[in-house]
C-alpha cells in the first residue's frame, strides 16, 4: 500500500507498505521524494521488492525518468535491487562513500565503466542532494545501524527518513 506522507501539490513524499515484497522477503523502508518533475527513491530494497515497488511508484511518477536511487547503507534489503534500477532508468546512484566499491557487485548486468558516471558518493560528513528545487539532506548516522549509515532529512516536508535506525537491536539484549 502506498502511504502519502506529504503533498503540497508540488513536493510529495510517500512510503510503501509490506505489500511490495513478494514471498518471505525482508522489506526495508522504501520512500519516494518528488519535487516538480524530479524524484528519488530512498532505500529501494532487494530483488523481491523491485516489481511491487516499481508498480506503486508508477502511480506517482514516470519511473523511467527517476533522478536518483539513494541508499542509506549497503545491506541487501536496502539496495540489492540496484542492477534493475540502473538498467531500467538513467538514475544517479547516491551511496555512502564507504560503500561505493560495492556498487559493481550489485550491478552485475551493467558495464562498470558506465556506472562510474552515475555514482554519487556521500562523504562521511553528509551532503545535500537536490531533488528538483528541494534539498534532501544526508545526515551521518554512522553505527546507528551500520558503518557508514545515513539518514535523510527533507526540510520541505520536515520528515526524517531514518531507515533501519535501531533495527539491529536483538531481542533480550537491550534494557
Amino acid at each position: 500500500m502506498t502511504v502519502e506522507l506529504y503533498n503540497d501539490g508540488n513536493h510529495m513524499c510517500f512510503s510503501y507498505d509490506d505489500d511490495v515484497t513478494v514471498s518471505d522477503g525482508i522489506q526495508a523502508n522504501q520512500f519516494l521524494v518528488a519535487d516538480d518533475a524530479h524524484a528519488a527513491v530512498i532505500d529501494p530494497g532487494g530483488d523481491l521488492t523491485y516489481a511491487g515497488l516499481y508498480t506503486h511508484l508508477n502511480d506517482q511518477i514516470t519511473v523511467k525518468d527517476l533522478d536518483y536511487v539513494i541508499a542509506s547503507h549497503q545491506d541487501p534489503d536496502v539496495i540489492s535491487s540496484l542492477s534493475k534500477w540502473v538498467i531500467g532508468t538513467e538514475c544517479k546512484v547516491v551511496v555512502p562513500q564507504l560503500w561505493v566499491r560495492f556498487i559493481p557487485h550489485l550491478c552485475r548486468n551493467a558495464k562498470v565503466s558506465s556506472l562510474r558516471d552515475r555514482v554519487i558518493p556521500i562523504p562521511d560528513e553528509g551532503m545535500t542532494i537536490r531533488i528538483g528545487e528541494a534539498p534532501l539532506v544526508a545526515i551521518p548516522a554512522h553505527f546507528l545501524h551500520s558503518e557508514g549509515n545515513f539518514q535523510f532529512y527533507d526540510p520541505t516536508s520536515k520528515i526524517l527518513f531514518s531507515g533501519d535506525l535501531g533495527a539491529s537491536l536483538i531481542e533480550g539484549q537491550h534494557k
